[in-house]
């Protein structure tokens, strides 16, 4: 009987074989990100849809969209006393399928006051308020549940002009205080106008840029184009500064306010919108500051350029 002859890999075929290996890894791996990016990208969009979807049956049921958020503590601006601070977020629990925790709220008790009865409400991280691309959400100061999504302004700074609206807000958009939008106020167009845009989160109890609950985390602004590197305009206890999502402290208090939050995401070149037609939109960092400007505001009667 003949022997059979094993030849085993000699040191070079072995360092061949590798290094093919490494080279067909080095090329796999970014095709796998962007597939994987792509598809958080997707399921963002499809949250943005279902929240655009929210605002509009809540629009069927009132004849209006809700405010940006709710507060009167003398009852001279809503013809009742309502010092809740409840956002827009709380007004459309019941028209996101959330109707049993919008049932545990009391607008008696103040949201900036935790804890109370609301506290259920504010500490719920919500389905479908997340994105994939970004950070998992948290709690900040462990009372509020953080999302990546937040109504639009319009241009700020928001202010703490809580008896006169209108003098709140630079420039409206369909969401600011105590006022209550109508798709026939929004002259500019619905194809034309955001409704909602993303906020990157920041871990850390202490930031609350992307708080659902308390008016200074879920309303951004079109001061500035998508993911700016200009900090956002914040207040000084609640802001946590890093380099892709940069804040300053310029105001102490909830009526000394002066927000400007900026729109911003993990995607690659730029956010995603959900417009107030109900169409989601991806907007590119590279928007003109003139049409980002356009199609944050309501009534300004801009001709929105090719760039959007």
């Amino acid at each position: 009987m003949k022997q059979r002859i094993h030849q085993a890999f000699t040191l070079i075929e072995l360092l061949v074989v590798i290094a093919i290996i490494a080279i067909l890894i080095g090329l796999l791996l970014p095709a796998v990100q962007k597939v994987r990016e792509a598809a958080s990208r997707m399921k963002c969009s499809n949250n943005l849809k279902q929240i655009s979807i929210g605002f509009h049956s809540f629009h069927d049921v009132f004849n209006k969209f809700p405010a940006a958020f709710k507060f009167d503590s003398t009852g001279t601006t809503l013809g009742a006393i309502d010092i809740s601070e409840a956002t827009w977020v709380y007004y459309l629990l019941p028209h996101i399928e959330q109707e049993a925790l919008y049932k545990t709220g009391n607008l008696s008790q103040n949201f900036g006051s935790l804890p109370n009865q609301n506290s259920q409400i504010s500490g719920t991280i919500l389905p479908g308020f997340t994105c994939p691309s970004d950070i998992p959400s948290d709690l900040g100061l462990n009372m509020y549940g953080k999302g990546n999504y937040v109504a639009n302004g319009g241009i700020g700074p928001m202010n703490s002009n809580f008896a006169q609206p209108y003098s709140s807000i630079v420039t409206p958009g369909p969401f600011i205080l105590n006022i209550q939008a109508k798709i026939t106020d929004i002259s500019d167009g619905t194809s034309n106008t955001v409704m909602v845009s993303e906020v990157r989160k920041v871990t850390g109890a202490n930031d609350w840029r992307g708080v659902n609950h308390y008016p200074e985390g879920p309303i951004y602004f079109h001061n500035r184009t998508p993911n700016t590197s200009i900090p956002d305009d914040f207040r000084t206890a609640f802001c946590i500064t890093s380099l892709e999502v940069p804040c300053i402290g310029v105001y102490s208090a909830y009526n000394n306010r002066s927000v400007i939050l900026s729109a911003r995401s993990k995607h690659t070149g730029g956010v995603n919108l959900g417009m107030c037609d109900g169409s989601v939109k991806f907007a590119t960092n590279n928007i003109s500051q003139a049409t980002w400007q356009a199609v944050g505001t309501i009534s300004r009667g801009e001709v929105v350029a090719s760039d959007f």
